[in-house]
């Protein structure tokens, strides 16, 4: 073989062996993109629920206690209150209004529970909030407007402390609220941790994943 036909070997061998190089490094690439990839979709769900990406079952727990509170003040004692503000069944008659805000109160407390077991905890908590609010108003000035009454009106014994006993079955209604904000505190503290776990991550990646 002569030097020529050596030379032009060894030039295509090395032409080769270079194409060969750069396939091993852009296959090295690409698994790098791959191993970024799947990197950034495992934080991008810590950032969800933090650490596994799920939604801690103890979240479920509290929307199941939230239905019991509700049902007792709401659904059934509330319900009691508001046909008898309107129907006129209950003496003495509390004003139309205190029926109305009541029942504003148990529709978006509701609308709140219903959008919790949605997972959207933010406006869950406002709706709750503010049916709360309009429910304990409604039962403060029914119970008042029955306390101030039953002091000017002579009544039976065993009645006379129905004041306290309306306390007990329209006060729980509170613990909705506070069960809700319980869930969205927790969540709250569950996002601010997985963010700093990503941002924790990204500034201890290695420079050759971050550049690529």
């Amino acid at each position: 073989m002569s030097k020529k036909d050596r030379l032009k070997a060894q030039s295509q061998k090395q032409i080769r062996e270079r194409r060969e190089q750069e396939e091993e490094e852009r296959e090295e690439r690409e698994a790098a993109r791959n191993r970024q990839s799947k990197s950034a979709k495992k934080l991008l769900n810590k950032t969800k629920y933090g650490r596994y990406g799920k939604e801690p079952w103890a979240f479920l727990f509290l929307r199941l206690l939230m239905l019991i509170p509700f049902a007792w003040s709401g659904i059934y004692y509330g319900l009691i209150v508001i046909f008898g503000t309107f129907g006129g069944y209950i003496v003495p008659q509390p004003p139309q209004w205190v029926g109305w805000t009541m029942l504003a109160g148990d529709i978006l407390i509701l609308a709140g529970i219903i959008i919790e077991y949605l997972k959207k905890h933010i406006p869950a908590f406002v709706f709750i909030a503010a049916g709360t609010g309009l429910y304990l108003k409604a039962s403060q000035y029914f119970i008042n407007y029955l306390s101030d009454r039953l002091d000017k009106v002579y009544v039976e014994e065993e009645i006379r402390g129905i004041d306290r006993e309306y306390m007990k079955h329209h006060y729980p209604m509170a613990a909705v609220a506070v069960l809700e904000l319980c869930i969205l505190i927790w969540w709250i503290v569950l996002k601010i941790l997985a963010a700093k776990r990503l941002k924790h991550e990204r500034d201890t990646a290695p420079v050759k994943s971050v550049v690529e």
